[in-house]
């Protein structure tokens, strides 16, 4: 449930802030009307054209003194997020995230922004801002660098995109340089591609990737999307009511389905599920999880499922059992399984393609990799013959010049 809207102004309420607002400033109104916050007061006024003389303190940090050295010790020792910290203090996010890194300006060998007696940002402080929004820093990097609010950061951005475009000059770079992250604002096409790539059933990392946006954008997508869909009695594709994740669509670890039809036919050709399971390379529960499914597909037909046929304990039936490569790691496996997808099941295509790939990350020859990987497989070295004669060819002429001598 939203928060309630506030009430109208009031006539009185507007009297009394035109009386006091050009007199006392910010402060005396707070002070004139004490159910009206320092904020609406503020909008108000503006939105009044009011102006005054008087310059009013700067906002403190919503934590202060034990509280703001706990919040401090959170988020750099245990590694909490702004809004887990916001929400175990009970301010907002925005609030938690301006205190903590304030605070950290100074103690990680930054200089914060000058200031008056009021607390307000001075000339020299504004210019070096300017600097930062030049470079294209991150909102959150600047507030660290120079001990500013998000808003006032964003004020100032605001204000210097538009002096810039008023006096033709080049505007200023995207924050961050373009790069897609949690604070950055994204267009309404990216936001509503996210909402449609969700309603198909795949994960957040999924549609951070193929939409090219953060994965924190896509989480908060997607929590407005669990609390919309659960008012009209809905839920995402694969979820629960509260957004938890039941069944798993297009994760980088599942089976390729050219993986499976080869597992469906080993089986239907008599092959143990575990022998298949290693020609196919796929996991044994996943294995056990197809061939039950196979068989209440023929059962749904009338039809039975093949028997498995065993080899038996003879010298040397199990030994090339293992007809296809599986790397070893679950890093190397989801590598081949991406791979594989890519090539459209030609698993020989796929082992190369992986080989070399492993070789180029852990800093090796990927030709020697592959090399090798030839000679797991049965490959035999062959002599490399020398077909060079092993006496000079003697020609006519060469007999009768050394004849002359």
């Amino acid at each position: 449930m939203g928060r309630p809207k506030a009430p109208a102004w009031a006539k009185s309420e507007v009297e009394i802030l035109q009386d006091v607002y050009p007199r006392e400033g910010l402060p005396g109104a707070c002070d004139a009307l004490p159910d009206r916050s320092w904020h609406a007061i503020q909008v108000k006024a503006h939105k009044l054209a009011l102006r005054s003389p008087v310059i009013g303190k700067a906002p403190e940090p919503k934590l202060q003194g034990d509280r703001l050295e706990e919040a401090i010790r959170l988020r750099e020792e245990d590694g909490w997020s702004f809004a887990r910290i916001g929400a175990h203090f009970g301010v907002a996010e925005s609030s938690a995230c301006n205190a903590v890194l304030i605070a950290l300006c100074p103690r990680k060998g930054f200089t914060p922004a000058e200031r008056d007696e009021h607390g307000r940002m001075t000339a020299s402080g504004l210019e070096r801002l300017r600097l930062l929004l030049r470079k294209g820093l991150k909102a959150v990097d600047i507030q660290l660098r120079l001990g500013l609010s998000a808003s006032t950061i964003a004020e100032q951005r605001r204000r210097y995109a538009a002096d810039l475009k008023a006096r033709g000059k080049a505007p200023l770079p995207p924050a961050g340089g373009g790069e897609a992250y949690s604070g950055a604002r994204i267009p309404r096409d990216k936001v509503r591609e996210v909402e449609r790539l969700l309603m198909t059933g795949l994960g957040g990392p999924k549609v951070a990737d193929q939409v090219g946006v953060s994965k924190t954008h896509v989480q908060r997508i997607r929590g407005r999307m669990v609390k919309r869909l659960r008012r009209k009695g809905e839920c995402l594709p694969g979820c629960d009511a509260t957004g938890k994740r039941v069944t798993v669509t297009g994760h980088v670890a599942s089976v390729p389905a050219s993986s499976v039809a080869k597992l469906r036919g080993l089986i239907m050709e008599g092959v143990p599920v575990s022998r298949a399971a290693l020609m196919a390379n796929v996991g044994t529960c996943t294995a056990y999880r197809v061939r039950d499914d196979l068989r209440a597909e023929l059962q749904a037909r009338g039809e039975q499922l093949p028997a498995a046929k065993r080899l038996g304990r003879g010298k040397g039936r199990v030994a090339n059992v293992r007809a296809a490569w599986l790397p070893v790691g679950r890093v190397n496996l989801i590598l081949y399984r991406s791979i594989l997808r890519e090539v459209d099941g030609n698993e020989a295509e796929a082992r190369r393609r992986t080989v070399r790939a492993i070789a180029e990350r852990d800093g090796q020859d990927p030709a020697l990799a592959e090399q090798m990987d030839r000679l797991r497989r049965g490959a035999t070295v062959v002599a490399k013959l020398d077909l060079r004669r092993p006496d000079p060819a003697y020609t006519l002429g060469g007999v009768a010049t050394g004849s002359l001598g």
